[in-house]
C-alpha cells in the first residue's frame, strides 16, 4: 500500500489508469483491479481523506486515480550526484524501479502528519498474527480468468479438479488434471444449471446437484468421475451437498418454504437415495445453506440464518447424525456463510463468510474446541466455493465479482445502441430527469447521482454500510434508500445533494418502492417478511399495507394499486391488486413462451406495466409493456447485447421516452492456494 502512495505522489496531478498502477505497484504479481480499489480505500482511511470531497486522492470515473495535493520534491545530495542528468520536473524518472532516494513533503505540515499516521498504521498491521492455515509463504494460482467457472471441486488426492463451465445459458462439466494441465469435458453443455459438486474419497465418483433452466429445484446425481450415465439420488433439493469419506451417506438441503418448514437438512444413502432422514428444520424466514459431513462421518456442520435484514444473523452449527443433538460451533454470527470445509484433523472448519460491515466474503477458520474465529484473508476478493485436499495442503476456492453497468435506452424505435454511463447496481430516475443509482465503484455500495448525458456525477453517501435502491420523492427534494448502517436494513432519507441523512423506519426495514403523490408516505417491501409496508415521510407511524408475501412487487404512481407476478395452476400471471382491500381485480398473461421474467415497474403515466423477459433459446432480452386496459402485451425494446446478461433494475424517465437499465453478469473464477500448513 505504501508503494501505491509513492507512485501516486510521484505522479502528482496526472491521471493514473488502473493498468499503469498494476504494472508499477505489482509488477511481478498477478492481481485483480479490485486490489487497487481496496488499497485506495485503505490509503484514504489512513490519510483522513474523503472520496466525495478529496484532498489527496481523486477518483476519475472509469479511468483511474489522481493525487491532487501539492507536492514538494527534495532530493538528497548523493542521489543528484548519481543522476546528474535528472531534471527537477522529471517525475516519470523519479517513479522508476531504481527507487532513487528522495523525501516527499506532501501538502506542507498537515500532510506530513497524515503520512506519519499512515506509517504507524502500516506498522500496526504487520504485527497482526497470521492464522496457521494460511501462514506465509503460500502460492495462489488462478485456474480461470474468463469469469465462467460457476462451481469447482478438488479431488481428495489433490491431483485434479472438476468444474462447471458456463457458456451463454448452457453449462457443462469438465475435469482438469494438474500433472498434464489437460481439460476434458465429461458432461456436454445443456439447458440446465449446476449447484454443488463433490468428489468421493477414492476419486472415482462425482456427486452434483443440477436443475433445468426456469426451475429453481435441483436433483442430486452421482456418476463415474470420467463420464457415464448420471444416477439420481434425491430430488427437489437446493444446491448444497456433501458426501461422507466412507462414501455411505450424503447430506443435502430441501426447502419447502412453508412457515414451519422453510428449509430442512437431510441425510440419505449415497448409493441409491434410500433411508432418507431429516436432521433439522428451520422456520420461515430462516434458510439452511452449505453443509459438510465431518471426516469421521458422525456429524454435519451447516450454516443457517437469514440475510434479509442485512444484519449479522447467520450461524455456523453442528448436528450429530445419530442423536440429533445440535449446537453452535461458534458464537460469532455473520451476514452470510457461503461454503464450509472441514480441516483434515477435524479440529475445526474453514468457511467463506461475509461479516458486516465488511463487504467481502473472506475465508475464516473456526476452532471447534474453543469456538474462536480467525479471518484468514484480507485481500480484495470475494471468495465462494471451498475445498481442501485430504492432507490440508491445497485449498480450492472460487472468486465472485460483479460486472454491471448503467445503460440508457432510447425508446423511440430507432434501435440506437444504449449509452453506457457507469458501474451500477440499482437505479431510479428523479422527476427532473436526473438519475440516482447505487454503485460500489468507491469500494462499497453507495448512492450516487448523474445527469442523463453522463455529466456532473456525484457520490451522495460514504459509509461502510450497504446502501442501495434509491427513489426520489415527487417534489424532487428527497431521496429514500435502504441502508444497514444501523446494523440491519432500514429506510433512510436525505436531501437531493446528500445532506441531512436520517433513519426513517425503526420497527421493520426493507427497500423503498414508491412515494405517494402528496409525499406523505413511503411504500416499501419488508426485508424480513417480504410484505408491503409504508412509513410516514415525516418519521411517524409505520404500518403493514398488504400481509401476503411477494417476490417482484411494484406500486402504482398514484399509490392506489400494487402489481406482482404469481403462478396459478402452472400458468404465470401478472396481477394487479388495490391497496385498500387486497382483492385482486385484474390478471394478465405473460408474454408467450416466457420462462424467466425479470423486474416489474409501472410506467410514469400509470397506464402500463413494464417487465423484462429472457428467451431461453435465442437468449434475447426484451422489454414488454402490458396495457392496463387488457390488450395483449407488446414488445417495445430489445435489450440484448451482453453475454449472459442479467437485468438487475430498470427505471423510466419522467416522459417515458428513455429507459435506464442496470445489466451485466457475475464473474466466477477458480483459484488454487498451495503451500498450506
Amino acid at each position: 500500500m505504501y508503494d501505491l502512495l509513492v507512485v501516486l505522489v510521484a505522479n502528482q496531478g496526472r491521471i493514473l489508469e488502473k493498468d499503469f498502477l498494476l504494472s508499477e505497484v505489482w509488477p511481478d504479481s498477478f492481481v485483480e483491479e479490485g486490489n487497487i480499489t481496496y488499497n485506495i480505500r485503505q490509503l484514504r482511511k489512513a490519510l483522513g481523506d474523503d472520496a466525495q470531497t478529496p484532498r489527496f486522492i481523486e477518483t476519475i470515473p472509469r479511468r483511474g486515480y489522481r493525487f491532487i495535493a501539492n507536492v514538494e520534491k527534495i532530493w538528497e545530495e548523493d542521489s543528484l550526484d548519481n543522476h546528474p542528468s535528472l531534471e527537477s520536473g522529471d517525475l516519470e524518472e523519479a517513479a522508476e524501479p531504481t527507487r532513487r532516494r528522495y523525501v516527499l513533503a506532501i501538502a506542507v505540515a498537515v500532510a506530513v502528519v497524515s503520512v506519519l499516521a499512515l506509517g504507524a498504521w502500516l506498522a500496526g498491521t504487520r504485527n497482526v498474527k497470521a492464522a496457521p492455515i494460511l501462514s506465509t509463504p503460500f502460492l495462489s494460482e488462478k485456474l480461470s480468468t474468463d469469469g465462467m467457472v460457476a462451481h469447482a471441486a478438488l479431488s481428495p488426492d489433490g491431483k485434479f479438479i472438476v468444474y462447471v463451465h458456463r457458456d451463454g445459458l448452457k453449462e457443462s462439466l469438465w475435469i482438469r488434471q494438474f500433472d498434464t494441465l489437460n481439460n476434458t469435458q465429461i458432461v456436454a453443455p445443456g439447458d440446465y444449471f449446476y449447484g454443488g459438486l463433490c468428489i468421493s474419497q477414492d476419486g472415482q465418483l462425482l456427486y452434483f446437484a443440477r436443475g433445468s433452466s426456469g426451475n429453481n429445484k435441483l436433483s442430486v446425481y452421482r456418476m463415474p468421475i470420467f463420464g457415464g450415465a448420471p444416477q439420481m439420488i434425491a430430488d427437489s433439493t437446493q444446491g448444497w451437498i456433501s458426501v461422507s469419506q466412507d462414501g455411505r451417506r450424503l447430506s443435502f438441503v430441501r426447502c419447502l418454504h412453508t412457515d414451519d418448514d422453510y428449509c430442512s437438512l437431510f441425510v440419505t444413502d449415497a448409493a441409491d437415495g434410500r433411508n432418507e432422514k431429516r436432521l433439522i428444520t428451520r422456520p420461515k424466514p430462516l434458510r439452511i445453506g452449505d453443509n459438510k459431513i465431518s471426516p469421521d462421518g458422525k456429524t454435519v456442520a451447516f450454516a443457517s440464518g437469514q440475510s434479509r435484514t442485512a444484519s449479522n444473523d447467520f450461524h455456523l452449527s453442528e448436528d450429530d447424525m445419530e442423536s440429533g443433538t445440535e449446537h453452535d460451533l461458534t458464537a460469532e454470527k455473520f451476514f452470510n456463510i457461503s461454503y464450509i470445509a472441514w480441516l483434515p484433523d477435524q479440529s475445526g472448519v474453514l468457511i467463506t463468510a461475509e461479516k458486516f460491515p465488511d463487504r467481502y466474503f473472506r475465508i475464516w477458520e473456526v476452532d471447534r474446541s474453543t469456538g474462536n474465529t480467525a479471518q484468514l484473508t484480507s485481500d480484495p476478493e470475494a471468495y465462494s466455493r471451498l475445498n481442501l485436499d485430504a492432507k490440508g495442503t491445497m485449498l480450492l476456492s472460487t472468486t465472485v465479482e460483479p460486472d454491471f453497468r448503467l445503460n440508457l435506452y432510447e425508446l423511440s424505435g430507432s434501435h440506437v445502441a444504449p449509452r453506457i454511463l457507469t458501474n451500477a447496481q440499482t437505479v431510479s430516475t428523479a422527476p427532473n430527469g436526473r438519475i440516482v443509482f447505487s454503485s460500489d465503484m468507491s469500494g462499497n455500495p453507495e448512492i450516487w447521482s448523474v445527469n442523463p448525458d453522463g455529466s456532473d456525477q456525484r457520490q451522495l453517501t460514504n459509509t461502510e454500510a450497504i446502501e442501495m435502491v434509491p427513489i426520489v420523492s415527487p417534489d424532487n427534494k428527497t431521496i429514500y434508500f435502504e441502508s444497514n448502517r444501523s446494523g440491519e436494513i432500514h429506510i433512510w432519507q436525505m436531501a437531493l445533494d446528500g445532506s441531512n441523512q436520517t433513519q426513517l423506519t425503526r420497527e421493520e426495514g426493507g427497500y423503498p418502492l414508491a412515494v405517494s403523490p402528496d409525499g406523505a408516505w413511503v411504500y416499501y417491501s419488508s426485508g424480513l417478511r417480504r410484505t408491503l409496508r409504508r412509513v410516514a415521510a415525516d418519521g411517524g407511524r409505520e404500518e403493514v399495507v398488504l400481509e401476503r408475501t411477494f417476490g417482484a412487487l411494484a406500486v402504482s404512481p398514484d399509490a392506489a394499486c400494487a402489481a406482482f407476478f404469481e403462478t396459478n395452476n402452472g400458468e404465470n400471471k401478472l396481477t394487479v391488486m388495490p391497496l385498500y382491500n387486497a382483492i385482486p381485480v385484474r390478471s394478465f398473461g405473460i408474454a408467450a413462451g416466457t420462462l424467466n421474467v425479470e423486474q416489474l415497474v409501472w410506467t410514469p403515466d400509470g397506464k402500463y406495466l413494464a417487465y423484462i423477459t429472457k428467451d431461453e433459446d435465442s437468449q434475447k432480452t426484451s422489454l414488454w409493456l402490458q396495457p392496463l386496459t387488457g390488450e395483449p402485451p407488446h414488445q417495445v425494446a430489445d435489450l440484448s447485447g451482453d453475454d449472459i446478461a442479467e437485468v438487475s433494475a430498470i427505471s423510466f424517465s419522467p416522459d417515458g421516452h428513455t429507459l435506464a437499465v442496470i445489466k451485466g453478469k457475475w464473474k466466477h473464477n477458480a483459484v488454487l492456494i498451495k503451500g498450506l500448513k
